[in-house]
Parts: structure tokens; sequence; C-alpha cells
């Protein structure tokens, strides 16, 4: 029987063991091991002796693996990933806490209480890992390593991710974009650079090769591969790409120039009508009475219309009226030929293939329409776990949010948010109504 991990001093980058071993150092966890999963399907865990990440998280610490991103970003999603886990041995709940005590007294019905439960860890374990409040000492690379711990949990949410491996991922998007490779352009007649591994020189072996690998054909890994090499690259690893809101509002950095227009292109999942309520100032489509707000219930004027399918991006809004926020936050409408929708009717797509090339963010937040009932609890309780994270950023950054500053600041950006959790609710059949009609 193949084991179930694999050792993460042999199958991860020489960097990404650097920058593990100095985040345990720093948070006195050094003898917590790390273990790569062969199994993505719980994402990064800690069992609070141990940091297991899944296995395309190999891929995000790997540079190559990034497009028309700042040096600053590129990984700063893993370092904050693997600080998350610690996080959960340091913060919350702890080495010497009573975890399972504590889900118990939370007064939610029992069979909800490890999911509320974990969604309120993660809260805490992610604003405290993001600020540095469990490292041990003051440090240059514990003061570095806050800044980049702030860029990974700002940024982390609004990656594009495209062609993750297995039928969990994006099969189709990693098949697509070998094949690209092949023909060195991508769907839009632009050069692609090869990202695949190269083996050092004094091995003989060329670019896209292993080492080690199948001697007959060194395309072929084997067991004594590490894995980052066999996640590098295009139609291996994961692709990573900033989001549509990023590549509006600045220049690229590999070429400085603006992004071309499939970097900021997005598809309309349906013909809409986009309706602006100003006394709420937020776009909306869906509407219980049409033409009647659906948080304050004055009347609405009709924005326009759009139709399904690819349309280009010229300016992004956030919750608050702001337009083309030069970093990373969360986007409430998109601008398409001259016309403001709400982000939650498009899907963002690759730059590469041009297929659907999703944020985090947006495959919570997004249209998804009705759904059975464990995806309407799983987005229910992230969209929560979402929203607090950034009340909570809003509330404690210098900027602050919509002229408002610490507790105001949070409670402004939960207004301003509600249509979107109301109308993200409704549309996918609500949460627990299964349930509920067979308690009755």
């Amino acid at each position: 029987m193949d084991e179930v991990f694999r050792d993460g001093n042999i199958h991860l980058a020489p960097e990404t063991k650097d920058l593990i071993d100095s985040l345990r150092n720093i948070t006195g966890t050094a003898n917590t091991p790390v273990d790569i999963k062969r199994s993505d399907m719980h994402g990064a865990s800690t069992n609070m002796r141990m940091i297991s990440l899944g296995q395309n998280y190999v891929s995000w610490t790997l540079p190559q693996n990034y497009h028309g991103f700042p040096n600053e970003y590129i990984a700063a999603g893993v370092a904050f990933t693997i600080a998350h886990e610690i996080g959960h041995i340091t913060v919350h709940p702890g080495r010497v806490s009573d975890w399972t005590q504590e889900v118990r007294e939370l007064p939610v019905d029992a069979h909800e209480q490890f999911d509320w439960s974990n969604i309120i860890s993660d809260i805490m374990v992610n604003f405290n890992v993001s600020r540095g409040n469990n490292f041990i000492e003051d440090t240059a690379f514990g003061r570095q390593m806050k800044q980049t711990l702030s860029y990974g949990h700002y940024a982390d949410s609004f990656f594009r991710v495209a062609g993750t491996p297995g039928n969990r991922g994006d099969e189709a998007g990693r098949q697509r974009l070998a094949a690209l490779l092949t023909t060195g352009q991508n769907a839009y007649g632009q050069p692609m650079e090869d990202n695949r591994y190269t083996p050092p020189a004094s091995t003989g072996l060329s670019q896209g090769d292993f080492y080690p690998g199948d001697p007959t054909n060194p395309t072929i890994a084997t067991a004594d591969t590490p894995l980052f090499q066999q996640l590098m690259g295009y139609g291996r690893g994961p692709q990573i790409y900033p989001p549509v809101s990023w590549c509006v509002a600045n220049n690229n950095p590999d070429t400085d120039q603006p992004y071309p227009e499939n970097w900021r292109t997005v598809r309309i999942m349906g013909n809409y009508t986009s309706q602006y309520c100003d006394s709420c100032k937020q776009y909306q489509v869906y509407q219980a009475t049409p033409g009647t707000c659906e948080v304050c219930g004055t009347a609405t004027q009709t924005e326009g219309t759009f139709r399904a399918g690819p349309a280009v991006v010229t300016d992004v809004m956030t919750f608050d009226n702001r337009v083309n926020p030069p970093g990373f936050e969360p986007i409430m409408a998109y601008k398409i030929n001259g016309k403001w929708l709400n982000a939650r009717y498009c899907h963002e797509v690759c730059p590469d293939t041009g297929l659907d090339c999703d944020m985090n963010w947006n495959v919570h937040f997004g249209y998804r329409g009705a759904s059975g009932e464990g995806a309407q609890r799983y987005t229910f309780g992230t969209r929560f776990l979402l929203t607090m994270e950034w009340a909570a950023n809003y509330a404690t950054r210098p900027e602050g949010y919509s002229g408002r500053f610490g507790d105001d600041a949070a409670h402004q950006f939960l207004q301003d948010i509600s249509y979107t959790l109301h109308s993200a609710t409704i549309e996918i059949g609500g949460v627990g109504v299964a349930e509920d009609l067979a308690r009755s």
C-alpha cells in the first residue's frame, strides 16, 4: 500500500523548506513536522502535532507558477497558509486548551457546533497570524514576514487559479495549458514561456525532464522525483494569476505596460438587467420585486442590460463605491460597456486558456444556482468567514473603510455587503431548508 503522505523535507523546494523552518522557529514550533498529503481533499490542516499540506499547496510555493504578480505577492499565499496552520497550534485553540469542551459550549445546534467552531477559529487565527501576533521574538525576518503575511491574507482569496490537477480540481484547464505550451502560444496568440522544471546542467537533461526520473524517458516522474518538480509549470501544477480588479488598476510588472484585454475578461453567466439603489449605493440583479431594492425597499433605477458571454472589464468598484483600488480587496461591481454589473454574476477567466478561472471569493459569493444542502452550508459558512475577516481588516487598516475607522468601518462594510450576502443565500436555495422541513 502506498504511503498516505510524503515527507516535506524531500518534496518541497529548498527555498520553501527554509521559509517553513524560519516560521517554525519564530513561532516556537520548531519540533512540528510538515508532511505533504497525496490527497487535496482537506487542503491544509493540523492535528496539533504536525502540519499537513495538500499536494497542490506545493504548487503555491513555486514562483514559476505565478504570472503577472509583483514579487512581494509571489508565494505570499503559501506563506500565509503555512502560518495559518501554525496558528492553530499557537493561537487558537492552542496546544493546551480543551477544544472539545469549547466546541460543545457554543450556543448553536449540536450538529453545527464543529462547523461554527472551525469558522470562528479560522477568523481568530487569520487575524492574528497576518499580524505576527504569535511571533515569540522581534527579528528582521519577523518584521519582513509580517508584511508578507499581510499580503497573503489580503490577497489569498482573490488569486485566480487555473489548471489544478485531478478530478477535484481543474483538469480541463490543466490539459488545455499543457496543449497550449506545445504550441508556444496561449489561446489569445500571445507567447507562453516554458516554466517547467529545469534539471541541473550537470545532468545533461533538458527543461521539462525530471531529476531523478525514468532513465528511459526523463519526462516521466518516478517515486523518487520530488513533488515540487512534478507540479512546476504549465500543464503540471496550478497556475496563479492576479484578479481582474488588480489587472484593471495596475500595470503588469513583467512588462510595465497595461494588462492586455484577456487579463481583464470575465464571462457573464446569463442575461441580466442591472438595477441601482441610490440609497444603498449598490448594484443589484436579484430582486424579489423587480425595481425594488432588496435591502431598503426603495425604488431602484435601471443601470443597463447584459448578455451572457465573455466581456472586457474597464473598471471595478468596491463595496464603498471606490473605483479601481490599487490593492486586493472585495469587489462589488464590474464596469462593462460603460455600465455597472454586480460582480457575483460573472466568472473570471484564465488569461491563457479563456476557461473559467474563478477566485475563492467568487466561488462562495458568486451566483451558483440552487444546489445540495451540503454545498449550501459550506458556502454559507465560508461567506461568513470571509465577511468577518474583511470587516476586521477594514476596522484595523490605517486607511479604514468609507471614511470610517475601527468598529464604525466594520459595521459599514457589513451593511454594504448585505445585498450580496442576501442574494447569494436566496439564489442558492437558502440554508437549512431541507433539514428544517424534515424536522417539521
